[in-house]
């Protein structure tokens, strides 16, 4: 059977809200339909605005295997392309730069512009048009500060979200922060594990207590709360008409019925932002003029999420490296103009470092479960509605052909 129709009998039989058959989660073959085709179309946030700011910086990064060079060209435009050669196919960068005029490949010195125009090569035989000689593009795009690219991702996708994500991050001073601190947390699991454990709190009480005495919002998203959730909404209600900043443009945090949302709500418990004591950790960001203590979550389904305090924010990267492998990387932003003094990292990691660590715990044990003979799906429960949509959104996709045929999701 080929692997094409063996995917089809595979999507076939899935249940919906139920967890995918053992191959979508450790076939080889199954990733490298996906890496060619679904995932290839959707969009990856690969970092923060400061790290390719003024003209001549570029940075290098992989994407679903592919090393890429993001740049900012001599008119302050972003650009994306392959890190690959025209001539022979070498790779050009192999980190991150400043102040460049241009790239030159090292193998035989064939040079192109920052904008990924072909500039010049020793030695080329008469007639060839060099206008077709320039660097492979790929699409990019940068929005509220962040750098997002796809290898063959529809920019009009990102053009739809962008007026309901970018004046958020822009009230939470994005464009204008820098990277105080960065983790990454390389875990041994398809990417679609990681997915489901981050978009549920099903396992919150079990594994993150300390997340669960931090966030009030554990107490109706992780359990099923006696009275309905009404209490935990009539304190985000009095919250957001008594102590929000009124001068954000977000509203209270919506549910997941869509795959992108931006919201705001309260941390709870009197706390001003995500330390363990509560307390700043940092000078306060964008344009709020006091710690009201919401916090503020950006996502763009399947991988890009953003968690802003009054104080800092959080930036998550998730990237497929393998059909056991994902890369999780996460940033922590703070005002570029403070002072290192005026930010305590290790208060400011606290949190999202403790509960990642936990999470590449969790999600690599239910890997080597999955990995089992004896695995079989099982259904989600109620409290995992938005790993249920992910899933279902992830299978709706393969099927219209966005992985089998290799055609990019639109």
């Amino acid at each position: 059977m080929g692997q094409t129709s063996a995917l089809r009998e595979w999507v076939a039989r899935q249940r919906p809200g139920w967890s995918l058959e053992q191959p979508f989660y450790t076939s080889e073959e199954i990733y490298d339909l996906e890496r060619r085709g679904w995932l290839a179309g959707q969009w990856y946030l690969l970092a923060h605005r400061s790290e390719v700011a003024e003209s001549g910086s570029f940075i290098v990064r992989e994407v679903l295997g592919e090393s890429l060079i993001i740049a900012r060209d001599s008119e302050g435009t972003l650009r994306g392309f392959y890190n690959v050669c025209r001539h022979r196919g070498s790779r050009i960068c192999d980190a991150d730069g400043h102040a460049a005029k241009g790239f030159t490949c090292p193998y035989h010195a064939w040079s192109y512009r920052l904008d990924g125009t072909f500039r010049a090569a020793a030695a080329l035989p008469q007639g060839i048009d060099t206008r077709q000689l320039g660097l492979q593009a790929v699409p990019v795009r940068e929005m509220g500060g962040m750098v997002f690219a796809s290898l063959k991702g529809d920019l009009r996708h990102l053009e739809a979200v962008q007026p309901v994500l970018e004046p958020g991050l822009r009230y939470h001073g994005i464009p204008e922060a820098r990277i105080a601190a960065r983790r990454s947390y390389p875990i041994h699991a398809n990417w679609k594990l990681v997915m489901e454990n981050f978009l549920e709190c099903y396992h919150c009480f079990p594994a993150h207590p300390e997340f669960c005495s931090v966030m009030r919002q554990a107490e109706v998203i992780g359990r099923v709360p006696a009275d309905g959730g009404e209490a935990w909404q009539r304190e985000v209600q009095t919250w957001f008409k008594e102590e929000a900043d009124p001068d954000s443009p977000l509203s209270i945090r919506p549910d997941f019925p869509d795959a992108y949302s931006a919201g705001r709500f309260p941390i709870g418990k009197g706390r001003k932002t995500q330390s363990r004591d509560g307390e700043p950790v940092a000078p306060l960001m964008g344009r709020l003029q006091r710690f009201d203590g919401g916090v503020s979550g950006f996502r763009l389904e399947p991988f890009i999420y953003v968690m802003a305090s009054n104080d800092h924010a959080v930036m998550f990267q998730i990237l497929p490296t393998g059909a056991e492998r994902t890369d999780v990387i996460l940033s922590w932003l703070v005002n570029a103009s403070v002072s290192a003094a005026e930010v305590d990292v290790e208060r400011m990691i606290w949190l999202w470092d403790v509960t990642t660590t936990q999470d590449k715990v969790i999600i690599e044990r239910n890997a080597a479960g999955v990995r089992s003979r004896a695995y079989a799906p099982g259904p989600y429960s109620t409290l995992e509605s938005a790993t249920a949509r992910l899933v279902g959104r992830y299978l709706q996709g393969i099927s219209a052909g966005d992985s089998i045929s290799g055609h990019a999701e639109q």
